[in-house]
Order: C-alpha cells, then sequence, then structure tokens
C-alpha cells in the first residue's frame, strides 16, 4: 500500500522508439508485458510496456532484469528489430512527496551491466508532489 506522504518508487516502463513499427516487437513478448501504448508517435513508432504479474513491485533492480532477460530471449527477428530502435529506455518511476527530505534510488552493478548488455538506457522520471485535481487543467466557463 502506497503512502501519499512518501516519495515512493512505483514501477519500471519499457520504453522504445523506432522508425520502424513496433507491434511484431511487442507482439514477440507475448503475455510477459502489458502494453501501455504501441504505434505512431509523431513521426517515430513507439512501445511502453510494463511487466505483466510484476511479482515485487517495490524491486526496482529485479524488474529491470526481468526485462532484460525477456529482451535477450527474443526471437532474433524481434531482436533485430530491438537493436535498431532509436531509443531502449528502462523508464524508473518514482512519486514525490513531501516526505522524507531526500530520496536514493540505487541501482546495483549488475543491473547497471545488465542494461547494457542489450545497448540500453535507463531513465529516470520524477512525478511531482502537491495537490492535483483534474479540474485545475480544465478552462472555466
Amino acid at each position: 500500500m502506497m503512502n501519499d506522504d512518501e516519495t515512493t518508487f512505483l514501477n519500471v516502463d519499457l520504453d522504445i522508439w523506432s522508425r520502424s513499427p513496433l507491434e511484431p516487437l511487442v507482439e514477440a513478448f507475448g503475455k510477459k508485458v502489458c502494453v501501455l501504448h504501441v504505434g505512431k508517435e509523431g513521426r517515430r513508432h513507439g512501445a511502453h510496456l510494463e511487466l505483466a504479474a510484476s511479482g515485487d513491485r517495490h524491486n526496482c533492480d529485479q524488474l529491470i532484469r526481468r526485462f532484460v532477460t525477456l529482451v535477450k530471449n527474443l526471437p532474433r527477428s524481434s531482436r533485430m528489430l530491438w537493436n535498431r530502435a532509436q531509443v531502449r529506455a528502462f523508464n524508473i518511476g518514482i512519486q514525490a512527496a513531501m516526505k522524507p527530505h531526500s530520496y536514493e534510488l540505487r541501482l546495483q552493478q549488475k543491473t547497471l551491466d545488465a542494461v547494457a548488455s542489450v545497448n540500453a538506457r535507463v531513465v529516470i522520471t520524477v512525478y511531482g508532489a502537491g495537490p492535483f485535481t483534474s479540474s485545475a487543467n480544465t478552462p472555466s466557463q
């Protein structure tokens, strides 16, 4: 259960951008991923995935290494799509809050080595703290 008062690690998404359609690559991952989006994004093709049944959602290292294992087990044609992608990023999501004053998320060296082994990068997205309402972006009538 997430405490809204504390900064929290959320999950790891896999974000991929390419000049080529990514649907065949996403299909090769099968039911081991949840597809957040796959398709055209402006002039590029994008895919945004999460692990399905992420047993330990609080272990960033395990989530990234599970993704890396999936990439390494891709069929040759799908791995070629992976290799040709312009961006291959394991995106760590963090929800900021007012406490604690600072928050550290340390990745193990073997996780960084695994990321490098599939020619990918790590990205960190921090979602701002504070009260947000859906009406905040709604023009007044």
